[in-house]
């Protein structure tokens, strides 16, 4: 937020790449895979009950706030839940990242024969790495494990009403992506111009004949250098891409066709997913005057009845 707040810089026509190493779905790409991103999901932002405690035909212990069932969607929210970016420019990215060349070692190459059974025989999983176009899920806590796993891709599902594919997990995308949606009401940054790039550096659960624990700590899936270096080919390709195709494309901006920002609808439009725009559609003003808004949302809960007002 600081460097964003800045007066030394001006970031109106800058392109921000968001890149970080991740949890991988095996069903989706595998150890050493780059993906570009069009949905960064808050998947842990909800109610947790411990697993052992949970009726035995519940499929996770996570609720969505205000509501009673796992797999509902939430009636409280923190405007966090869900960002969305610019559908155009991740699409040419993509096609600049495609021509990176991948590196990949014996020792995830190992790892990943391990899925070459079960459920994951006609996956990603045991294939080489790749550049794939699917989606964040973010969680504070690092997760690991089939159920969890299978849980928060269900969420990424529901979340952005069945759009989101979800084959990346992170710790800090939501953040800094909110970040990114107050400066943009400021007018300091363009949230049309951000590209979000993850590559995994784990499997996010076990293959076939490992327990979850001995998957996170008691195996070395030897991913971490191979993801930081095609994380480094991948955006250096793209940056590159930017600079040379400056003039005639970049500078004035790949214009989005799909919606792009929060769940509130705090940059305009109305947003492909949740309940709508907060906002009847309207940008946000700068300097917080929209005062009211926190009444408009409050309104909208009570629709779903007093425990979703109160929490």
């Amino acid at each position: 937020m600081a460097l964003v707040l800045s007066t030394q810089f001006d970031f109106r026509k800058s392109y921000f790449l968001f890149a970080g190493i991740a949890g991988v779905n095996p069903h989706y790409a595998t150890v050493g895979s780059v993906a570009i991103a069009r949905y960064a999901v808050q998947v842990a932002l909800q109610y947790e009950i411990d697993p052992r405690s949970l009726p035995q035909d519940w499929p996770t212990g996570y609720i969505s706030y205000g509501r009673d069932y796992p797999l509902q969607y939430p009636s409280v929210l923190y405007g966090t839940e869900v960002f969305e970016v610019n559908e155009n420019l991740r699409q040419a990215a993509f096609l600049l990242a495609s021509k990176s060349s991948l590196k990949d070692q014996k020792g995830p190459q190992e790892y990943r024969s391990k899925y070459s059974g079960g459920g994951y025989r006609d996956t990603m999983a045991t294939q080489a790495p790749s550049v794939v176009k699917c989606d964040i899920a973010t969680s504070d806590v690092y997760y690991s494990g089939t159920k969890l796993a299978v849980a928060f891709e269900n969420t990424t599902t529901l979340w952005t009403n069945g759009s989101g594919v979800y084959c990346m997990s992170a710790q800090e995308e939501n953040a800094t992506l909110e970040v990114m949606v107050r400066a943009a009401i400021e007018g300091l940054v363009d949230f049309a111009r951000i590209i979000l790039v993850r590559a995994g550096s784990n499997f996010d659960r076990p293959p076939p004949g490992l327990s979850d624990w001995e998957h996170l700590r008691r195996t070395d899936q030897n991913g971490f250098m191979i993801a930081i270096e095609n994380l480094f080919n991948v955006g250096i390709g793209i940056v590159r891409g930017i600079v040379s195709d400056w003039n005639c494309t970049y500078q004035r901006g790949i214009e989005p066709t799909n919606y792009i920002g929060d769940i509130f609808g705090s940059l305009g439009e109305e947003p492909d997913f949740g309940f709508g725009s907060i906002t009847e559609g309207k940008k946000i003003s700068a300097g917080g005057y929209n005062l009211g808004l926190a009444n408009v949302e409050m309104e909208r809960r009570k629709a779903f009845g007093l425990r979703a007002i109160l929490k």
